[in-house]
């Protein structure tokens, strides 16, 4: 991943002294299509709900960040409105105790992909960047787990809500660094077994998504 940010910095330095340099020409035709290729940060902000033959005060689930490869595969509509797919590399995070849980330290690991669709309204050049900001849903799909203090783990696919904001730096030949935020509302349900105790819990991981990437448009 370090060999990844360090190759990503490369192409936006190179894309910015591209653009440094480059020569004032009549703007060609585009496709409506662009994609964004970049880094992905997941920054989960959990609560989570216990239960154990009865709910169990105090205690709560903290899931660990991540970062992975993004690709964000966008559509105009038409000058003013786009609508974009995020896509990454899957995201894995373990699982651990909070409050009353704290002690057992590692509950497990998920292995998960999320996917957010949303709608977005730029309102055009702001100076030197194009602002965008709008809403729409995200999907997570579990692919597998690992067991900790908790056995038999399993995670429930679900789907949610998401709000977008970013904006575009546009560059040459159809290049522009592009950095967007957003906030994800996903709901799951996990449950496992615990010294042969069943134990459900319902978890939300509201994540902070941003997305430092560079654009294509074709």
């Amino acid at each position: 991943m370090k060999r990844f940010f360090r190759t990503l910095l490369s192409l936006v330095c190179a894309a910015v002294v591209s653009n440094a340099h480059a020569q004032t020409a009549p703007s060609a035709p585009t496709s409506p299509w662009s994609l964004a290729l970049g880094a992905v940060h997941m920054n989960f902000n959990t609560k989570a709900d216990l239960y154990a033959g009865g709910p169990v005060p105090g205690a709560g689930v903290n899931a660990s960040d991540d970062t992975v490869l993004g690709l964000e595969i966008a559509y105009s509509l038409n000058p003013n409105w786009t609508a974009r797919l995020d896509i990454g590399t899957p995201v894995k995070t373990d699982l651990s105790g909070t409050g009353n849980l704290g002690t057992l330290g590692r509950l497990g690991g998920v292995k998960a992909g999320p996917a957010i669709l949303t709608l977005s309204y730029s309102p055009g050049m702001w100076g030197p960047i194009r602002p965008f900001f709008g809403g729409g849903m995200s999907y997570l799909k579990v692919f597998s787990t690992s067991e900790g203090a908790l056995q038999n783990l399993k995670v429930d696919n679900n789907f949610g809500g998401a709000f977008i904001v970013g904006a575009d730096w546009p560059l040459a030949d159809g290049y522009s660094i592009s950095f967007t935020l957003q906030k994800v509302y996903l709901k799951t349900t996990a449950s496992g077994t615990m010294g042969g105790v069943p134990v459900t819990a319902n978890v939300r991981l509201d994540p902070l998504v941003s997305f430092l990437a560079v654009r294509k448009q074709f």
